[in-house]
């Protein structure tokens, strides 16, 4: 009998590890680098094999969270795969939409995750909205990238990244406001579900068109300097209005003070998300993730008249400022839900 159950458990637990990594590939790669990681000490035929699967595991990894904070961000998983460079000439480093990142041979693997990870973030994040950007905002935003990839990993890695690359880009002065900024959107939990969210979103407008370069700086600009107000924002103040731009056009709204969910319910937060101005593109809901059913039911009783669709949510932890301006750690609830008449360029 103890037999039997042990080999139902083992099989149990078998299946259940095997259909975890199935759901989540990227650990199944980190699980064959660690592998690798020993046996290329064994024998060095395991090298590339260890840095194939070591740089996949980690940026695929990153590339899964993004995913599931911004809607229709259009980056593929990578894959490595070694080639022999002297059949290549410079025209073929870009082929068919993949990229071919050169590795020179070296023991120092953080080295090639800090070239790598910069040059998949410089080539596949926001690329179709990048193209419009100044290049002060596209390095920003890839500075910023690449820190929040690596920012997990062990320290001799972010190291190598402030060394190799960060370090000299900090010494422009607008990019380094910029990813000062970006630290404080972050901090509130925004960065990716609702700036890169709309950055996405302009990329999804003006990519392949002819636009006012100008007129896109000028906005991006507003939209960030828009998110860093809402990121010094107190608790319970209202000081958020509808963000109006020709190219992004959203409201945030947040559902916050709990008198009014415990006395007035659903009505005065229905009432309010119907005033609405119906050009506006996408709706922020906040709130914190206690009321995430009072939320929800909220949106479902006026989803018909207001004419939008819930494209996400999400959970997460955010630090925001009380009403004297000192930080405190909240589990914050985010809604985001999309106008049905909005045009939709998004091609897979």
């Amino acid at each position: 009998m103890f037999d039997i159950n042990l080999w139902k458990v083992s099989t149990l637990a078998l299946i259940a590890l095997i259909g975890y990594y199935l759901k989540n590939p990227e650990k199944f790669e980190k699980l064959v680098s660690l592998i690798l990681k020993f046996l290329k000490y064994v024998s060095e035929r395991f090298d590339k094999s260890y840095i194939k699967y070591d740089l996949q595991s980690k940026i695929n990894d990153y590339l899964k969270i993004v995913s599931k904070k911004v809607k229709h961000i259009d980056i593929e998983k990578i894959n490595v795969e070694w080639i022999d460079v002297s059949t290549q000439t410079a025209e073929n480093y870009l082929q068919n939409g993949k990229l071919i990142l050169r590795l020179h041979k070296s023991d120092n693997q953080n080295k090639n995750i800090v070239n790598a990870s910069i040059a998949f973030i410089a080539y596949a994040f926001l690329r179709k909205a990048k193209s419009y950007l100044a290049n002060y905002q596209r390095e920003s935003l890839d500075l910023f990238a690449c820190y929040d990839l690596l920012k997990h990993e062990k320290t001799e890695i972010l190291d190598q990244f402030v060394q190799d690359f960060m370090k000299d880009k900090m010494d422009n002065d607008k990019i380094a406001n910029l990813f000062e900024t970006y630290v404080d959107i972050d901090k509130v939990g925004i960065f990716y579900p609702i700036l890169v969210q709309e950055l996405t979103f302009l990329g999804e407008k003006v990519f392949s068109k002819k636009r006012d370069a100008t007129k896109i700086y000028n906005e991006v600009k507003q939209l960030i300097f828009y998110l860093n107000n809402y990121s010094k924002r107190k608790l319970n103040e209202n000081i958020i209005n509808d963000f109006n731009g020709e190219y992004c056009k959203f409201a945030i709204r947040i559902v916050g003070k709990q008198f009014k969910i415990n006395t007035l319910g659903e009505a005065t937060y229905i009432k309010n998300i119907e005033k609405i101005n119906n050009g506006n593109e996408t709706i922020y809901l906040i709130g914190n993730q206690e009321n995430k059913d009072f939320m929800m039911s909220v949106f479902k009783n006026c989803k018909e008249r207001i004419n939008y669709e819930l494209l996400t949510d999400d959970s997460y932890s955010a630090v925001i400022k009380n009403s004297d301006g000192e930080d405190f750690n909240v589990n914050s609830y985010l809604m985001i839900l999309r106008n049905n008449k909005t045009t939709v360029f998004h091609r897979k």
